[in-house]
């Protein structure tokens, strides 16, 4: 989303510099990506998250900025002019077919457009710096508009539609010749309005070309709709394109900006004398409009979850701040109309503590449990055939569990035939649109890519991981091509065969004391491209069952930051045990403390008789950031002083 400070200035007070600005987005979860400068102005570039429908506008930035910092006061917002209609509409009927789909459509006709019509200067200046280029001046209007306040809207050329307009779902194979010149094949869950000859758009996605508007256009009609959004979401993806409109429909728009967003259209017309308008028409059904969802507010949880002591009074002027609004009767919060992502009690946790400032909750030491570190077993079993493969020259190849419509993903892991994937909704790409059922595919593609970019006698790669075709699977894969031996004059060489595979099935039996039948494996050959591989699939899951019971284990997540590490060598009395020192440490609750340990114990020449000598090693990490020296020597003090309150310790030299 960009944007330029001076458009910003239309709604709120700026009273600080641009970088101060960003910096209060940025904290809030607006992320500003990049400031640069333009004439006399600054361009600021916003990373929305996809929950944020609400700031795809400048207006809908400057309203969360004066929600954070009551600093960037609002101005007072000018009421649009009444305006009495100076031509008539347009005898067409509107029509939605299913009422769910669109809930709420506007529109108005516009007459005599002249062809020496040209954009207001001011309006072309903010297009401009924000990298839109100018269309047509009306196109533009509703383009600027989309900006300004986040209704998008759409201008149909009234001359050659014919007979009247629906809202639908399109027809299997319907197709639609779109205005960035390519040609589009819908299916039965696309939207379209159509007239009663042709698709005239594909909604809230992109126009038809053959009603488009053009220098010689005289009269027009524009569309000003609410669409529900999951009939929108991920439409264009799907037909792989992606425009301003589907970018703010298919998140979710106001649906009470389609009627505001014609009102400030008629104004801007009026004022600029650019054409005749009729008045506006809208179609509305309240009942299949999204409701605001009342939740019931739990001060006290809110306090405990977000670690900080708020007052009931802060936390509901924090969520009005929002436009969010309390019923104090029966102690609910209710969502305002452009927050489509505030839904449950977690949500509105989540908003009070990015309004209220994460900078402004204090860092609370997290309590934690120093425990012998044991070994993970499923880890240690899968780690041994990796080593025994690793030797037997296998490359291991870690590869996506997403996966595109490649006949060779069209089998399981057991070489049958699979056509039940399952689907990812809202994937990235074509290529990546479910999850695989087997992983052969994957590395016969690593192979042929590697024979492509440079090419060897022969290639032997493996990976371990879940597929997912009936059930989910761990499964480790073999694949192999080319010669079995490497380059000899004394060896006669021979290419990978079954047999090669049965052996690695034989020793991985031997490893864990079981027999070749105990295990579930497939072998087989496949041919792409010419070029033969050979494979071999084993259930690791099966494996595991065979070798040991293994307990469920729970994982936390690893810091990525280095650690520190402090080492101490200390006397201290014999009669004091390890564990009354671990159990202290433990109460101090060092922030950044991950793990303790015992390298040294001596007792001996050159010690006190009633005195042992200890060396302990003290690890530091942080979670969120790099720990520096100074911050890890603070920690020892502090465990030091502790130490020699409770157990009089003396440091070794």
């Amino acid at each position: 989303m960009k944007l330029t400070r001076s458009w910003l200035e239309d709604y709120i007070d700026i009273p600080g510099s641009t970088e101060d600005l960003c910096h209060q987005l940025t904290m809030a979860g607006l992320e500003v990506d990049d400031i640069s400068k333009i004439d006399n102005d600054d361009l600021i570039d916003i990373d929305l998250t996809p929950n944020r429908s609400d700031c795809l506008s400048v207006y809908g930035v400057a309203r969360e900025l004066n929600s954070i910092n009551k600093l960037y006061k609002s101005k007072p917002t000018k009421k649009n002019k009444k305006i009495e209609s100076s031509c008539k509409n347009i005898k067409i009927n509107f029509n939605i077919s299913q009422k769910e789909i669109c809930p709420r459509y506007g529109y108005m006709y516009l007459k005599n457009i002249s062809s020496s019509l040209e954009v207001p200067e001011n309006i072309k200046k903010r297009l401009e710096n924000i990298g839109i280029k100018s269309i047509h001046p009306i196109v533009d209007i509703l383009n600027y508009l989309m900006i300004d306040i986040g209704q998008p809207l759409h201008a149909y050329d009234a001359d050659k539609i014919e007979g009247d307009i629906t809202v639908r779902f399109a027809k299997k194979n319907e197709y639609i010749k779109a205005l960035d010149g390519n040609e589009y094949k819908l299916t039965e869950k696309n939207i379209v309005v159509s007239d009663s000859k042709e698709i005239i758009s594909l909604a809230g996605i992109i126009g038809s070309d053959h009603c488009s508007v053009n220098s010689e256009t005289k009269n027009i009609i524009i569309e000003s709709a609410f669409f529900d959004p999951k009939f929108i979401a991920n439409k264009a993806r799907e037909l792989k394109m992606q425009t301003e409109s589907s970018h703010r429909f298919e998140r979710g728009v106001d649906f009470n900006l389609p009627e505001e967003a014609l009102s400030q259209l008629r104004t801007i017309f009026k004022d600029n004398e650019i054409c005749e308008c009729s008045d506006i028409n809208i179609i509305s059904y309240a009942n299949l409009l999204p409701e605001s969802k009342e939740v019931e507010l739990k001060f006290e949880k809110i306090s405990s979850l977000i670690g900080i002591d708020i007052s009931d009074s802060e936390i509901i002027n924090l969520l009005t701040s929002i436009g969010c609004e309390y019923n104090k009767k029966n102690n609910t919060i209710k969502n305002p109309s452009y927050r489509f992502d505030l839904n449950i009690h977690a949500d509105y946790v989540e908003e009070i503590a990015r309004v209220y400032g994460y900078d402004n909750i204090p860092i609370v030491p997290e309590k934690i449990s120093i425990q012998p570190s044991k070994k993970y077993q499923t880890f240690e079993i899968i780690n041994e055939i990796k080593q025994y493969l690793y030797k037997n020259s296998y490359s291991e190849c870690i590869n996506y569990s997403f996966v595109n419509d490649s006949t060779l993903e069209n089998y399981n892991w057991k070489n049958q035939e699979f056509f039940d994937h399952y689907k990812i909704s809202n994937y990235m790409s074509v290529e990546q649109n479910k999850l695989r059922s087997n992983l052969t595919s994957s590395l016969i593609k690593n192979i042929q890519y590697n024979n492509n970019v440079n090419s060897e006698n022969s290639y032997r790669f493996f990976e371990v991981s879940n597929v997912f075709g009936d059930n989910i699977d761990q499964v480790l894969t073999c694949v192999a091509f080319g010669d079995r031996y490497e380059e000899n004059w004394s060896l006669k060489n021979r290419k990978f065969d079954k047999y090669d595979m049965t052996t690695i099935v034989e020793d991985i039996a031997k490893i864990f004391g079981l027999q070749k039948d105990e295990l579930d494996y497939v072998i087989k050959d496949t041919s792409s491209n010419k070029m033969k591989f050979i494979e071999l699939t084993l259930s690791i899951s099966n494996l595991l069952s065979k070798v040991t019971k293994i307990p469920k284990e729970k994982f936390v997540s690893y810091s990525k930051f280095p650690y520190i590490r402090r080492d101490l060598s200390f006397l201290i009395d014999v009669t004091i045990t390890y564990g009354s020192i671990l159990k202290l440490i433990e109460k101090i609750n060092v922030l950044s403390l991950k793990k303790i340990l015992l390298f040294d114990l001596y007792v001996g020449k050159n010690i006190p008789a009633d005195k042992k000598s200890l060396g302990m090693g003290f690890i530091f990490q942080d979670e969120a950031k790099t720990l520096t020296h100074d911050q890890a020597d603070a920690y020892v003090r502090e465990i030091l002083e502790e130490l020699r309150s409770a157990f009089k310790i003396e440091l070794r030299k």
